[in-house]
């Protein structure tokens, strides 16, 4: 089944920066307390900001702070990441990350999905230096949806993630049990508890069942 989106924001202009500097995934707040030293925020000044382990992100070349997230949601994570970990690894097909690694798509914004996959042959391209952060998208991004996620503002990072590079991405929501398949901005494959996610050309041979995802880990 594929869902045709209305078409996001503009992500250039004054309209479409307000509006993406308005609502952030996850419930984040924005941190007026913090500016940059100079005009831009450097990779050093962003990745020093992290001290006390709060995941941020740069939006729109503001920092956003995601407030903690609840045990679902990074039950979701590790199962997901766990098994993506162990297929790419297997297949020597390239790396797996965290929700805490960086992806500078532009000087405005650098986002930090819930998980992502970086091809081995592309690893070279957007990562200038072995210390700093990727600059460009992962080829795959995961997004875990909380509670207090709007799945709008959830969406425009996907958008983001898809113009700058990103070949696949997939927004688990635990509470319905779905999980949307972006492969363009403006289009997603709705999959539900009976079916699968699948690698494609990306990942070939990855499954991994929804109804696996999404078992409950906790015994009545």
């Amino acid at each position: 089944m594929t869902a045709t989106k209305t078409a996001p924001p503009q992500m250039t202009g004054k309209r479409g920066r307000k509006q993406l500097a308005e609502v952030f995934p996850g419930g984040g707040l924005l941190e007026r307390r913090l500016r940059p030293r100079g005009e831009l925020w450097t990779d050093d000044e962003l990745m020093a900001i992290g001290a006390d382990d709060l995941k941020r992100e740069l939006w729109n070349g503001k920092i956003i702070t995601m407030p903690l997230a609840g045990w679902r949601h990074g039950d979701i994570i590790v199962r997901l990441s766990t098994a993506i970990a162990a297929h790419v690894y297997e297949n020597r097909l390239g790396s797996v990350y965290d929700g805490q690694t960086g992806f500078r798509l532009s000087t405005d914004y650098c986002l930090a999905p819930d998980i992502s996959f970086v091809g081995k042959e592309r690893v070279r391209l957007i990562l200038r230096d072995q210390d700093k952060l990727f600059h460009g998208a992962p080829d795959l991004a995961v997004e875990v949806l909380s509670p207090s996620d709007p799945i709008t503002a959830t969406e425009k990072k996907i958008t983001l993630c898809l113009i700058h590079g990103t070949r696949l991405a997939w927004m688990a929501d635990p509470k319905n049990k779905i999980v949307r398949v972006y492969r363009e901005p403006r289009k997603f494959e709705l999959l539900r508890s009976d079916q699968a996610l699948t690698g494609n050309a990306l990942l070939p041979g990855f499954r991994y069942s929804l109804s696996r995802l999404f078992s409950d880990p906790i015994p009545d």
